[in-house]
């Protein structure tokens, strides 16, 4: 992380920060004052490029510099479009809800069961299974280890849908997003693409949901693209609503 991560000072005085992650998204922040804030941020933005053009040349790809930012941030949306990146469809949508109000419950069907995850010595098996729900190669061994090795990580909370035959069928990482852990967190949530479109993901996140709240959160939330409507439907048909909106924007790196 270190090659990737830049911190910026003047006499003593943090003016800002910047972090290139592992796909390419450029998060950073700034001292408020603005004399020195519009200088940090052309050296963000610029480290940010030179950090892209590394990779681009060491890969030989083509990869963009992205970012984004609340849909109700304009100072930054601004400072973005200024510096050449481009807005682009797709959001990060942000549901809530209040743990206080009736939770519905669905039943599963039969040979279905929901358990914790048992282990570290089954991380490749949930490995297979995030690939498996989201037809990707981005999970990785290692990233799922980091993610069970943090502080706020709750194995009790890490759910999994096992079907009759063993076979993981869908996962529910849960937790809590504040150090008094009042607010709970039902995502990532996947669906092996053998049972999906049976209503499973419903069972699943209910079941994180009374998981939470038993676990003295007051309220649960979750995050999904705006792309992704089945999720969107789920969130809403589970009592949750969408609180905020995260907008994605992208540069070209020449």
């Amino acid at each position: 992380m270190r090659a990737n991560w830049r911190m910026w000072k003047h006499a003593g005085q943090v003016l800002g920060y910047a972090f290139v992650d592992d796909f390419n998204n450029l998060w950073f922040d700034t001292v408020p004052e603005q004399a020195l804030a519009c200088e940090v941020e052309a050296e963000v933005i610029a480290w940010g490029l030179a950090c892209i053009r590394r990779r681009n040349l060491a890969t030989g790809l083509e990869n963009t510099l992205d970012s984004t930012c609340r849909a109700d941030n304009p100072q930054r949306i601004q400072l973005l479009l200024e510096y050449g990146f481009v807005l682009q469809a797709v959001r990060t949508l942000r549901y809530s809800r209040p743990l206080s109000s009736p939770i519905v419950t669905y039943p599963l069907p039969d040979g279905f069961s929901i358990r914790p995850v048992q282990g570290k010595d089954e991380v490749e098996r949930l490995v297979a299974l995030h690939r498996a729900a989201f037809g990707t190669d981005n999970m990785t061994v290692e990233q799922r280890l980091a993610l069970m090795s943090t502080p706020q990580y709750r194995q009790d909370l890490d759910l999994l849908l096992v079907a009759s035959d063993h076979e993981l069928a869908g996962f529910c990482v849960c937790g809590f997003e504040d150090p008094q852990e009042k607010i709970g967190y039902t995502d990532p949530i996947g669906t092996h693409q053998h049972y999906q479109g049976r209503g499973l993901g419903k069972a699943l996140v209910s079941a994180g949901l009374l998981a939470l709240q038993s676990a003295g959160a007051q309220v649960a939330e979750l995050g999904t693209s705006s792309e992704n409507i089945g999720m969107q439907k789920l969130a809403s048909a589970l009592g949750f609503e969408c609180v905020s909106e995260k907008m994605w924007f992208s540069r070209t790196v020449v």
